[in-house]
């Protein structure tokens, strides 16, 4: 009984706050996406277009909702710049600087985009910003995933030196890799993710199904680093 009560202290303590909520719209949207892909495939379905149009209904209220809940947060990606500035590893620290000016300008477009949307601003050319926005995005997560391959480079040459004997076969390196819970977690976040700002300039093409498939498993697992301090890399 106890134990419930903790879980449950947990759960609305962590739904009290503007990132938690974030990460659980945030699964709640790209599963909304994979359900209507699912459903539209699924033409034999009875009332299968009510099951479309619900779950892309959900889809569009939880972005929006999540763009509602950026608006002004770019300013908040300032303080990250500058934290930055203070990691003792210089490489990690640019990484770290320039991943934080990419969220900054992507939330600041965001909320530009927001705006428009509601007509409190007017943009002449608004899907050049989207394309720039997806741009942004990609950069972040190119420099995320660049981080993720100096942990990795970093988890490799310890492993090596803990060991007696020089092995660097891949089922070493995978088994090292696979002991760091966090690395893992961030390096398949990231790749999962990348596919949606890939997909949307046009890069590749992505149907959406996969997108929102992949959008909910790096969703799941952002909402794991959150929950978990455990599963983020350290700083």
């Amino acid at each position: 009984m106890s134990c419930s009560k903790i879980s449950l202290d947990e759960v609305i303590r962590f739904t009290s706050r503007t990132a938690g909520r974030d990460k659980i719209y945030r699964i709640i949207q790209y599963a909304s996406r994979f359900l209507a892909w699912y459903y539209i495939k699924k033409q034999r379905v009875a009332n299968v277009e009510r099951f479309v149009e619900l779950f892309q209904n959900l889809e569009s209220v939880m972005s929006l909702t999540r763009s509602g809940m950026r608006l002004g947060r770019f300013v908040d990606y300032v303080k990250s710049v500058l934290e930055s500035f203070h990691i003792r590893n210089k490489r990690i620290g640019t990484l770290f600087g320039l991943i934080a000016v990419c969220q900054g300008l992507y939330m600041l477009f965001d909320n530009i985009l927001l705006l428009h949307r509601f007509k409190i601003i007017y943009l002449k050319n608004s899907q050049y910003l989207q394309q720039y926005l997806n741009q942004v995005w990609l950069l972040w997560l190119s420099l995320s995933l660049t981080r993720d391959y100096y942990e990795m480079q970093a988890s490799f040459a310890v492993g090596q030196h803990h060991q007696q004997q020089q092995d660097k076969s891949l089922i070493r390196r995978a088994n090292i890799l696979w002991a760091n819970k966090p690395l893992v977690i961030d390096t398949i976040k990231n790749l999962c993710d990348l596919y949606i700002p890939l997909s949307n300039l046009n890069i590749v093409r992505v149907n959406t199904g996969l997108q929102g498939l992949a959008g909910t498993i790096a969703s799941i697992l952002g909402l794991l680093q959150l929950w978990d301090k455990t599963y983020q890399l350290p700083a």
